[in-house]
């Protein structure tokens, strides 16, 4: 049995790297948060995980992407952003997020990133054998 895992983050779009809000990610520009979702999906995928990548907008619009994925089918390893868990405007995104991951998908592992180019890891934090979805810890 294959590992199912979702990355739930914000749109590169939506992202306003200039914003106070953003300025704790030194260096973050919507180019390198984009190739990092990409390279972070390919990469898992790559090594036999079955990934899917949700890229939100902010507010309502947002927590109704999230929900709808995370309804769509289980999912073993359920990953949120830093730009969503990491800042404070973001915080009602975040608790609706991890609401509806855990009303759809009571038994995930909820896995947080230190960066956007640390997903892949992290995920193996959890789940190192994509072919065993028993989590490590």
């Amino acid at each position: 049995m294959t590992v199912t895992a979702i990355q739930i983050g914000l749109h590169p779009a939506v992202v306003d790297v200039e914003s106070p809000d953003f300025a704790q990610f030194r260096g973050l520009t919507r180019e390198k948060l984009a190739k990092a979702n990409e390279d972070n999906v390919v990469g898992l995928r790559a090594a036999g995980y079955d990934v899917d990548n949700c890229l939100i907008d902010f507010g309502d619009a947002g927590v109704e992407k999230a929900r709808t994925w995370l309804d769509a089918k289980p999912y073993d390893a359920v990953l949120i952003g830093a730009g969503v868990r990491l800042v404070a405007n973001n915080t009602l995104l975040f608790e609706a997020i991890i609401n509806a991951a855990h009303s759809a998908n009571p038994h995930c592992r909820f896995v947080f990133n230190y960066s956007p180019t640390s997903t892949p890891d992290d995920i193996r934090r959890w789940y190192p054998d994509p072919a065993d979805p028993t989590p490590a810890r």
